[in-house]
This record gives structure tokens, sequence and C-alpha cells, in this order.
């Protein structure tokens, strides 16, 4: 397979560089130059790396200036504007959405609980932690039943995940 799909692009280059381009003028004549002048290896990097990178903005100054409160601000007014517009179709309060989590997970810490939705679905998120473990909680913000109770990797078992076992 990988011998037919290099020789298939090789004949592909071979093709596009020695065809002939007739003349915009009409004439039946043939134009000596190539249509295509650069020949690029066939590879298992399927990302270019070549041409401007679509994510690399440079050195953008814009003539308005503002500083990262004023952007935390607006993204905290936004977030606020949003919880607000969801919080009417909520049916359960999110006091009643936290005991429901400590109820599940007695003695740990609540960072925070945020009204959000998965799928068009209204849920309280949130994340409870002690100094061992770290849970994601999804509560119902119908009935407050909890839906997700999800233990989160620690920051050791993200890093040793993958450690090979045969160094011992």
């Amino acid at each position: 397979m990988k011998k037919w799909l290099v020789s298939l692009s090789v004949i592909g280059c071979l093709t596009c560089t020695t065809c002939t381009v007739f003349a915009a003028d009409g004439s039946s004549h043939p134009k000596t130059t190539p249509t295509h002048t650069t020949l690029h290896p066939v590879t298992a990097n399927v990302q270019s790396t070549e041409g401007p990178n679509i994510h690399d903005w440079g050195d953008i100054k814009s003539s308005v200036q503002v500083t990262r409160d004023t952007l935390r601000a607006a993204y905290q007014a936004s977030h606020d504007a949003y919880t607000k517009k969801l919080q009417k179709y909520a049916k359960c309060s999110p006091s009643a959405a936290k005991k429901a989590v400590v109820a599940e997970h007695p003695g740990m810490t609540v960072d925070d609980i945020q009204l959000r939705n998965i799928r068009t679905n209204l849920v309280y998120m949130s994340i409870v932690r002690d100094d061992e473990d770290k849970y994601l909680v999804v509560v119902d913000a119908g009935n407050g039943s909890i839906l997700v109770d999800k233990r989160l990797p620690t920051h050791n078992e993200r890093v040793f995940a993958n450690r090979d076992d045969s160094t011992k």
C-alpha cells in the first residue's frame, strides 16, 4: 500500500511538472514553462509548515488599548448576564444545588457552583476537593439530583499516567 501511494504521488508530481500550457493569446504553440514549479515531498505530516500561521498574530497594535482588568470585568459582566438569563428556568436554587453536592461529598470544599448548559440541559457544575481528591459534580437544575459525580485525576496521576513500568 505504501509503495503504491508513493508511486502514485511521484507520477502525479511528474505529470504536474511536465504538462504544457497553451498560450493565452490563442496560438497553438505550447509554453515551455511548467505550471507548477515547486515539488513537495509526500510525508506523513499533513500540517503545512510553509506560509503564515493563522493563529500567529505577530505584533498587532490597535489604536485602542484595553487593560486586562477591563477585559476580566467585561467577561464577568457577560457571565453574570448569561447566568441571570438562564436562572429563571432553573427550578433548583444554587444553594440547594450546593447542599446536594455537600451531602454527596461531606467534609470537602466546594470551589464554585455555576449554572451552565450541557447540550441544552440546564445544570449546576461544581468542583469539590479536599487534600487528596478532586471531583466534578453536575447537578440537575430542575430537581437538584446529582447527574455526574466524577473523580478528576490529580496532577501526578496525569503526569505519570503513561509512564513505562518496565524501567523498574
